[in-house]
């Protein structure tokens, strides 16, 4: 077996990541409630730009983003929180197919991330995996996927591959609640207590698998109780608040690394959008969504920020701008990026010759 493309050596840490010790006060408050800022905008301008299909010249109309599209807004306290706590030269993260939060999280370019959407050959999957598989190795962000908990098992695997190597890396791997329900599931959290894995199981419990409600289609609807027959720490964590997410999710990071064993985390939050673009949330109330967007994650961070007088609202408003300035300027390149070339279409795939098989 082989692959065509060899990963090149990973950085030595993510952007949110950063925490020197001459760093100015607030500068890494700051650099993180930016990105959290960074992932709602590019996701709220990936609805536009999805909804609003490109007229050819003989009149026809064309999808600007292809397949489906699954907006993470209203969940990024999970994506930044993480990313604060990766190594990314060691650490892994594998998700499902509610990606593009992650992967910005991690540092990708917002122009790689829109030009994977349009299906350019500058994404970052070089337009050939779109929305649901987003993929940069360099910093451990390996991908997004998109069968129910078909990602969790290779998060198992990939935390073997860490716990063998002795690299004191650990590996995040997310999934929602519907995914809890799969067997897939069920074996890997087995399998990684068995052998003392350093994997970090999380759920980004929106409420909703698609547009089901946990307590319809899970007996337990405390999902934290369904981790707990696996012989690993469960906690419930509120996702919607960036430093309690931190607080959490790092003693999950340090008992991995200390080769105790894996953890399972509930991160409850909340999507503001659907589960595709085709979503009316016919399931939820207008009280709901109001009481909802009353603890948006964005919002709680600036608050507290400003309270403590670590930022003023002069910066928050630049970062906002500077930020729309970032996304407008990606979806204008990602307009004139070329599609990828067709004798480049079996490019970057596994090859396999079985002995049988005439040349």
């Amino acid at each position: 077996m082989a692959v065509v493309n060899e990963v090149p050596k990973k950085n030595a840490h993510s952007p949110v990541s950063d925490k020197t010790s001459a760093a100015p006060r607030g500068r890494v408050e700051a650099q993180r409630l930016r990105t959290m800022m960074l992932i709602r905008r590019f996701e709220e301008r990936t609805y536009r730009e999805y909804s609003q299909p490109i007229m050819l010249p003989d009149g026809k109309r064309e999808m600007k983003i292809g397949g489906f599209c699954h907006l993470y807004s209203g969940q990024e306290a999970i994506a930044v929180g993480t990313a604060a706590l990766m190594d990314t030269s060691r650490d892994y993260l594998v998700n499902g197919y509610r990606c593009h939060g992650h992967s910005l999280a991690l540092g990708m370019s917002p122009h790689a991330a829109m030009a994977e959407l349009f299906g350019k050959a500058t994404g970052c999957s070089k337009g050939k995996g779109g929305s649901m598989h987003m993929f940069q190795a360099e910093v451990g962000n390996m991908g997004g996927h998109g069968i129910v908990a078909g990602q969790v098992p290779l998060g198992v695997g990939m935390a073997f591959a860490q716990w063998y190597k002795k690299s004191g890396g650990i590996t995040f791997t997310f999934f929602g609640d519907g995914a809890v329900n799969q067997g897939a599931w069920s074996e890997s959290l087995n399998l990684a207590a068995l052998y003392e894995l350093p994997v970090i199981f999380v759920v980004e419990n929106n409420g909703v698998a698609m547009g089901t409600q946990v307590e319809r289609a899970s007996a337990e609807a405390d999902l934290t109780k369904r981790g707990r027959g696996y012989g690993m720490p469960t906690q419930s964590v509120d996702g919607n608040d960036l430093d309690v997410v931190i607080e959490e999710f790092s003693k999950a990071v340090d008992r991995g690394r200390a080769g105790q064993g894996p953890s399972f985390l509930v991160a409850n939050t909340y999507r503001f959008r659907g589960h595709s673009m085709s979503d009316a949330m016919k399931y939820r109330t207008k009280d709901e969504m109001e009481q909802a967007r009353r603890r948006d994650p964005i919002l709680l961070y600036e608050s507290r920020l400003l309270a403590s007088g670590l930022i003023v609202q002069e910066q928050i408003d630049a970062m906002l701008d500077e930020v729309n300035q970032e996304i407008d300027q990606a979806v204008r390149q990602a307009d004139q990026d070329p599609q990828p070339a067709l004798q480049d279409r079996f490019n970057d795939v596994l090859a396999e010759k079985y002995p049988l098989q005439k040349p």
